[in-house]
């Protein structure tokens, strides 16, 4: 059973959702083989062990994630598929992601557009 939409999901429709970032060492070798240190933004939290035997997410700062649909199908007597794109904006403004596009179904891409999928906890 679809159940039908239940977010006002719209073909163009532009869905940004705040995102937890890291900073990570993000060093590489580049083409002559040089090692070139640097640190960048990525999406997502780390876990930190919390006293006895307990752990939570934690980010160092907070972005965005943008989800942009691109259709909407419903394919005969299956689920309804929303056919969306997904951008993320790092805590200094800048954009990236690849131009992929993602399928799901309605539910998940509800869930997705409402919010990071765990609790977390900005660092201080």
């Amino acid at each position: 059973m679809d159940g039908g939409l239940r977010m006002d999901i719209e073909i163009d429709g532009v869905y940004r959702v705040k995102f937890p970032f890291v900073m990570k060492d993000t060093s590489y070798h580049d083409a002559t083989g040089e090692f070139i240190p640097d640190e960048g933004w990525v999406p997502g939290c780390d876990g930190e062990i919390v006293y006895p035997d307990d752990s939570e997410m934690v980010a160092d700062d907070e972005g965005e994630m943008v989800l942009t649909v691109v259709d909407i199908h419903k394919p005969g007597r299956f689920p309804t598929r929303v056919f969306y794109t997904r951008k993320f904006i790092d805590p200094d403004g800048k954009e990236f992601g690849k131009n992929k596009l993602y399928i799901t179904t309605v539910p998940t891409f509800e869930r997705r557009a409402s919010g990071y999928y765990f609790e977390y906890r900005v660092k201080d």
